[in-house]
């Protein structure tokens, strides 16, 4: 499955999904989605990022989903 036109976001994705199998792979209208069972919280998944910094962004995002729970739904109630 493609996950991004990015072969970095795709091997992220991928090595996450196999790591933490409580994680799952959703499709969205613009980008993809890394949901997670436990708490429903989910981290967005470009399709074609293009900032430098998406792939180091992303690794972190996806490990504090993975071993927190914790995704775009937690980061916008901190603020």
């Amino acid at each position: 499955m493609k996950f991004s036109s990015n072969p970095d976001v795709c091997a992220i994705v991928s090595q996450s999904l196999k790591q933490y199998p409580w994680l799952n792979w959703e499709c969205g209208g613009r980008h993809g989605k890394i949901r997670c069972e436990r708490t429903r919280d989910f981290v967005p998944i470009p399709f074609s990022p293009s900032d430098f910094r998406a792939t180091k962004n992303l690794r972190i995002q996806v490990k504090r989903l993975g071993e927190h729970g914790e995704g775009f739904i937690a980061a916008r109630q901190r603020h």
